[in-house]
């Protein structure tokens, strides 16, 4: 997964004779907020719609400085979206060797993320959380093949309200009892779970039960 899987040609690159009037026009028109200045085929830098407010409109690119904003084409996605979120940005353009290839948007990232990655499949999601010192995703991971599923995709955050560790599960398959049962049998905190239709079905009917005793 690197970046010059993620990239694409569909936005349209700037060049050094562009007016500061043509170039807000083109940003407008794609919902863009930046946009890559190439001349030839070298990359000069990621133009931001912000720096542009403050120049006249006939200014061309070429009076102007894109900032060095950009990543190359090996770079993993993990460091795709870092650099997206750091930035702050719309369209990181892909460089090598100063030439410009492409650019990423995150449209394409969580387009390549919903085809190629577990993510998007029909599996059950449980979220748990355990404190950091206990956290052992490779004990997690035995415990669910344990209870005859498999760990497909895995994902790990900071609870802002603890110093515990959200570790969320994308599992093979949608039939999770066993698995929530593991969990619980072994001291793990569930902090909720989705996509599990008979699990979620039995909890809907251990409520209307307890509404119906309330009841009576």
């Amino acid at each position: 997964m690197y970046a010059q899987r993620l990239m694409t040609l569909d936005l349209p690159t700037i060049r050094p004779e562009d007016s500061v009037a043509r170039v807000l026009r083109l940003m407008d028109e794609y919902k863009v907020c930046q946009l890559p200045l190439v001349n030839g085929e070298i990359f000069s830098g990621l133009v931001y719609e912000t720096d542009l407010m403050e120049s006249d409109e006939e200014t061309p690119m070429a009076a102007l400085e894109g900032r060095p904003v950009f990543v190359g084409p090996q770079v993993h996605l993990y460091d795709v979206v870092s650099q997206l979120v750091q930035a702050e940005v719309d369209a990181l353009p892909v460089v090598h060797e100063g030439k410009f290839l492409g650019c990423i948007d995150p449209k394409a990232v969580l387009r390549f993320l919903a085809r190629h990655t577990h993510w998007a499949g029909s599996g059950a999601v449980v979220v748990l959380e355990v404190p950091e010192m206990d956290l052992s995703i490779a004990e997690i991971a035995r415990l669910v093949e344990s209870a005859d599923s498999k760990v497909v995709a895995c994902t790990t955050s900071r609870d802002e309200a603890s110093s515990n560790v959200v570790v969320t599960l994308k599992l093979q398959a949608q039939e999770v009892e066993s698995v929530i049962s593991t969990f619980q049998r072994f001291g793990y905190t569930i902090q909720t779970f989705h996509h599990a239709p008979g699990l979620e079905e039995e909890m809907r009917e251990r409520y209307e039960a307890f509404m119906r005793y309330l009841d009576n």
